[in-house]
């Protein structure tokens, strides 16, 4: 599990789709990949959490869209919480495929450099991320459609 979140992506783990929803079911045809980021904004620090997501995350997420790397990406709150550490924002990161993930950082790298202005600025911004929020949790979906009945 990730312990910051970062839309630059500093690393993207994989998991494999479920048998039943892989290329060539009958049931199903899989589509884009999604990544679902639940975070936890700190007590104290929701302005900076999400000035932060104004001023650099948003950004580099609509460039990554411009530049085809990202299909989507949304931002929601929850409503409700379950537990005093509970997640209260969910990020999802629009793939359009699997293979899309294999090249992602190095495709994103140049992204995130014009943007932050150099390597050690991207850094800190990272870490000063972690400041903010936790991340509750990260995992990959995979879109399907249901096809027709034969």
């Amino acid at each position: 599990m990730y312990k910051h979140f970062a839309v630059a992506g500093l690393a993207v783990a994989l998991f494999s789709a479920p048998t039943f929803a892989q290329a060539g079911s009958p049931n199903t045809t899989p589509g884009a990949v999604t990544r679902v980021i639940l975070i936890d904004v700190k007590p104290g620090k929701g302005d900076a959490f999400w000035a932060d997501m104004r001023r650099n995350l948003i950004p580099v997420a609509e460039q990554q869209k411009r530049q085809g790397l990202l299909l989507d990406y949304t931002v929601a709150t929850k409503v409700t919480q379950d537990r005093p550490d509970d997640w209260g924002i969910v990020v999802t990161l629009t793939y359009p495929n699997w293979a899309a993930l294999d090249t992602f950082g190095a495709r994103s790298d140049p992204i995130t450099l014009a943007h932050y202005g150099s390597a050690a600025n991207r850094t800190a911004a990272n870490l000063a991320r972690i400041e903010n929020s936790t991340t509750v949790g990260s995992f990959l979906v995979r879109n399907q459609t249901v096809n027709p009945w034969r």
